[in-house]
C-alpha cells in the first residue's frame, strides 16, 4: 500500500504580491484553500509548508478548519529546493510517495489531482508530473525512489531538473489547469474576471 503525503508549497514571501498571496481570496476562499480541497481528495495527510507567512497561515487553518497541518520550514530563505529538500526529510520515514502541489495554482482540480494518482498507482514510475506549455512541474508526485536526490536540492532550483535528466521512469499528463499561478495582484484580478465573466462561455 502507497502511504501518501500531500505539501502545499506555500514557505515564501511572495514579495511581488506584496501580502500573504496564500490567503488572497478568489470569491472568498482563499486561494490555499483550492490546493487543499483538491489534495484532499486522494489523502488526508495534507501538510502546508510554510516560512515567512508562517503564523497567518497556521491562524488561517485553525480557523478554517482545514484538513491540513502546517510544517514550518526553517531555511525557506533559501529558496524552494532548499524547501523541498526540507520537506522531504521530515517526511521519509512516514511515507513511500509525496504529492507536491503550489499554494497558488487555484485552478488545479480534484479531478486533475485524481488523475495524476491513477497514474501513479497504476504505472512504475518515480514520479507523475504535470506538462503545460512546453514544460514540466507541479503538481507532482515523487516515490521514495526519488527521496535521496530531492534532499539533495538546494537553493532557488526546484526538483525539475530530475524529472528532466532522463534518469528516473516519469509518467507526464498534460494539465492546462496548470498554467494559472498566481504571481502578482493582477494576476490575481484577470483569474478572477475570468472566472466570474469568461468561465461560462467554454
Amino acid at each position: 500500500m502507497i502511504k501518501l503525503a500531500a505539501v502545499i508549497l506555500a514557505a515564501g514571501r511572495a514579495s511581488r504580491f506584496q501580502e500573504c498571496k496564500a490567503l488572497a481570496e478568489i470569491n472568498g476562499s482563499p486561494i490555499i484553500s483550492f490546493p487543499i480541497n483538491a489534495a484532499f481528495t486522494v489523502t488526508q495527510d495534507i501538510f502546508i509548508a510554510t516560512g515567512f507567512w508562517h503564523k497567518e497561515l497556521e491562524a488561517a487553518c485553525k480557523e478554517n478548519h482545514w484538513p491540513a497541518k502546517t510544517l514550518y520550514i526553517g531555511n525557506w530563505k533559501e529558496g524552494i529546493g532548499s524547501v523541498i529538500s526540507s520537506v522531504t526529510e521530515k517526511l521519509e520515514s512516514d511515507y513511500s510517495a509525496i504529492l507536491f502541489m503550489l499554494a497558488d495554482q487555484p485552478a488545479i482540480s480534484t479531478d486533475n489531482i485524481e488523475l495524476l494518482w491513477k497514474v501513479f498507482k497504476e504505472h512504475i514510475n518515480d514520479a507523475v508530473c504535470c506538462e503545460y506549455h512546453d514544460t514540466v512541474g507541479a503538481p507532482a508526485i515523487a516515490s521514495k525512489t526519488m527521496f535521496e536526490e530531492l534532499k539533495t536540492l538546494k537553493g532557488d532550483e526546484g526538483a525539475k531538473h530530475l524529472l528532466n535528466n532522463g534518469k528516473h521512469m516519469v509518467n507526464v499528463v498534460a494539465i492546462d489547469q496548470c498554467n494559472i499561478d498566481i504571481d502578482t495582484q493582477e494576476d490575481l484580478d484577470n483569474y478572477i474576471h475570468y472566472l466570474n465573466h469568461m468561465a461560462s462561455l467554454w
